[in-house]
């Protein structure tokens, strides 16, 4: 279903320069390609593997959105910390899909219901109560503790996300083109570990605020200004990947060579970078 709401229309003051309006109106048309392949897939059941693809398509889609207004509304660190989720978003996506043994999906389900016992299991009984009350009783199931073959079973999904980029890049790529064959692994420690810091609040991070002097003479605290285009220019290279494969491994559709478009356009606009 095509979208009702118009990212471009609600991007910040930061548009005014020309190469960061370049870089949104970039990212918006790869996700306009991937959405109008995926209305030409028609109707997808209820709890099937492609229900589950579209749902986490749903969720990059929205943080790929709040990468670019948080960035053009020059909040920088927000944006960083969303680029770092969406790193992370498109490493265990691509992980999934590349993966020759079908079967990690069965951990992947699994490690849901791991999660949900892992925060029921602490929750304070006041809460559960007020849930209770509004909602029914508490599955026994969310509240007991596992057992070890349980607990296995829930973790058995893999949670070391360099190692999970660094294997993804070794599985066959979906399509014999330069995008498809992009590695993942080569970015973790500029983006997810760099970013993390911000997330993490930790002393690193606090040092990337520098002050500045505004185009009035006066001075603030911010990030460099390179920042900006900088995420959302990225952010556009984990949407080409995910979208690729999205639309490979569950629409079934053969898109490679318009998203290697899209690649080649995405190289020529770094070149503006040179000028930044």
């Amino acid at each position: 279903m095509e979208s009702q709401f118009d990212t471009l229309k609600h991007l910040g003051p930061l548009t005014a320069q020309a190469h960061i309006a370049a870089f949104c109106e970039f990212d918006e048309q790869v996700w306009q390609r991937y959405r109008h392949l995926a209305t030409q897939h028609g109707p997808v059941t209820h709890g099937s593997r492609e229900y589950l693809v579209v749902r986490m398509m749903y969720i990059a889609e929205v943080t790929s959105n709040a990468i670019r207004m948080n960035a053009t509304w020059m909040l920088t660190p927000a944006a960083m910390s969303l680029l770092r989720d969406r790193y992370e978003q498109t490493v265990r996506f691509s992980w999934l899909a590349r993966n020759p043994d079908q079967k990690v999906y069965i951990k992947y389900e699994r490690a849901l219901f791991g999660t949900l016992n892992a925060i029921a299991r602490n929750v304070d009984a006041e809460t559960i109560r007020r849930f209770e009350k509004r909602l029914g009783p508490v599955p026994a199931w969310a509240i007991a503790k596992p057992t070890k073959e349980q607990e296995a079973q829930f973790k058995a999904w893999p949670a070391n996300l360099r190692a999970l980029a660094k294997q993804r890049d070794g599985f066959p790529p979906v399509a014999d083109t330069n995008l498809a064959k992009a590695g993942l692994a080569r970015w973790y420690d500029s983006i997810y570990k760099q970013f993390s810091s911000v997330s993490h609040y930790d002393r690193f991070s606090i040092e990337m605020v520098k002050l500045c002097q505004n185009p009035d003479g006066s001075f603030g605290l911010s990030l460099e200004s390179h920042w900006p285009g900088l995420l959302i220019f990225f952010a556009g290279y984990l949407d080409m990947i995910q979208c690729l494969e999205a639309t490979r491994i569950s629409l079934e559709q053969d898109a490679s060579t318009m998203f290697e478009g899209l690649f080649t356009e995405w190289h020529v606009l770094s070149q503006q970078f040179r000028d930044i």
